[in-house]
């Protein structure tokens, strides 16, 4: 099976490292949702991507679904931002885990076209 073919996202386009997570936060701008928390900033290279969940959503169970949860979104919506260039980071919030699947995709959706319309600008 080609990596095309996949339903996953590539690791070549996870972020990953504490300093870039840091810097992330520190310079990044934000755009918060119902759903979850979006900091984003534009960085020369490839378009990466982090997915968080605090331990007050509950234990690891809780957690990881609202990651696993946001990232398939995400996965599904990545198109809408440049190709490169862009590093994003998605802090879950309640929401991400009781919020039927196609409003959070249409969520995530509308937050990359509104950091997309952003970095053009």
């Amino acid at each position: 099976m080609s990596t095309a073919e996949r339903a996953t996202l590539p690791r070549a386009e996870r972020l990953r490292g504490a300093g870039e997570l840091r810097r992330l936060f520190q310079r990044g701008a934000r755009l918060e949702r119902a759903s979850f928390v979006l900091v984003w900033l534009p960085a020369p290279g490839r378009r990466a991507a982090a997915f968080a969940a605090s331990r007050g959503l509950g234990g690891s169970v809780p957690r990881n679904r609202a990651r696993r949860r946001l990232r398939e979104a995400y996965r599904r919506q990545k198109h809408l931002l440049p190709p490169g260039g862009i590093r994003v980071c998605f802090v879950a919030r309640r929401r991400a885990i009781e919020a039927p699947f196609a409003a959070l995709s249409a969520e995530v959706g509308e937050a990359l076209r509104a950091a997309g319309r952003r970095l053009r600008a």
